[in-house]
């Protein structure tokens, strides 16, 4: 006779079939927070970035100001939002007057060489040299861009879109800066949940992880990115007192090769060409000098910056930055560089654990 009081034996697939509806509910909810924060990802990514670059200093200052941390991260937030919000501005109202120029050149049918002043063809040296091999009418040229007109203006409308971009992503760093401030101000409790969450994630490393995530920040963003951003000010500032056209787009194309490790060597040579057709032999000679010595600041800036951390090839820098620029627009330049050292550094730490390292490599 069967006992009927007795409990039925569970079955073997429920328990599996609970754990898959809680693995589901969770990356639901995962996903769905991921999606809210998206439109912030790249300004709370570069905040993240900006509390590690700048602890030490934030560290620094507050031992100045009695061990207040708070007004020390305070400080740090109103110099860099002046340092983002003056130039901004002056470079941002260039661009709006060279998109204004662009968008009319694209927007006529006809394209005509432009012709050179009288004065150039009566003299001398370098303006003499371009004056004689100057098109004296359309020609070929003209020619040739009509017939690629569809292709120009589809890659002059990309490049409008992308300079348009300039004031958002400007406000995108001021968000980016405070946001630090607060992280900063907080750096002790935000380092201790990030050492307890890689430790969960990654076991016994974890600690050791976080060490060589925070150095290659720290890293990239004084060897790499601080160089880029000396250099790009140095050479605005060449540009816009010397009063050269276009200077906030030639500001931010020399941004972008800076970062990407090619130098603002390629637009110092343009403005120096620039210079010495354009200008005066005085106003010429004063910015070549100084156009020489904003790129071969690097020289100087990198071993002073970049100190003894570890380094990451070239081609990580170049594919993050661009990759990023591509992703994110201007402040992707920067999150995307970082990112993908990280990434490349925290690899190659996770390659040297897993090889197991001898007691005195781990010591």
């Amino acid at each position: 006779m069967n006992d009927r009081s007795a409990s039925p034996a569970p079955v073997g697939g429920a328990n599996a079939l609970d754990i898959f509806i809680r693995i589901v509910l969770l990356g639901g909810l995962l996903a769905w927070c991921a999606l809210i924060l998206a439109p912030f990802t790249s300004i709370l990514l570069w905040a993240v970035i900006l509390a590690v670059a700048l602890h030490p200093l934030c560290a620094w200052l507050a031992q100045r100001l009695g061990g207040r941390l708070g007004l020390s991260a305070t400080l740090l937030v109103l110099v860099g939002v002046g340092l983002v919000a003056v130039p901004g501005y002056f470079i941002g109202e260039s661009l709006v007057s060279t998109v204004q120029a662009v968008r009319g050149h694209i927007a006529a049918e006809d394209l005509h060489v432009p012709q050179l002043p009288p004065e150039w063809h009566g003299g001398t040296g370098l303006k003499r040299l371009i004056a004689d091999r100057w098109p004296a009418n359309d020609g070929a040229f003209a020619d040739m861009l009509r017939d690629h007109m569809t292709e120009m203006k589809d890659a002059a409308v990309y490049l409008l879109r992308a300079l348009g971009g300039f004031s958002i992503d400007a406000l995108k760093f001021i968000a980016s800066i405070v946001v630090a401030g607060f992280l900063l101000a907080h750096a002790r409790k935000g380092g201790e949940a990030v050492e307890r969450f890689l430790g969960r994630a990654m076991g016994a490393h974890g600690t050791v992880m976080v060490s060589l995530a925070a150095g290659t920040v720290r890293n990239v963003a004084k060897g790499i990115l601080g160089v880029a951003l000396i250099q790009t000010a140095m050479l605005a500032l060449g540009l816009f007192i010397a009063g050269v056209p276009a200077a906030g787009l030639l500001t931010v194309v020399g941004l972008m090769l800076a970062i990407v490790q090619i130098g603002v060597g390629p637009v110092a040579i343009g403005v120096i060409i620039y210079a010495w057709a354009a200008m005066g032999t005085l106003p010429a000679t004063l910015l070549t000098v100084w156009m020489v010595i904003t790129q071969l600041s690097d020289n100087v800036l990198k071993p002073i910056l970049l100190g003894r951390g570890a380094s990451v090839p070239t081609a990580v820098v170049f594919l993050g930055a661009i990759g990023g620029f591509l992703l994110s627009g201007i402040i992707g330049l920067f999150t995307g560089a970082v990112v993908l050292s990280i990434g490349y550094q925290l690899m190659q730490g996770w390659i040297g654990v897993a090889e197991g390292p001898s007691s005195e490599e781990a010591a």
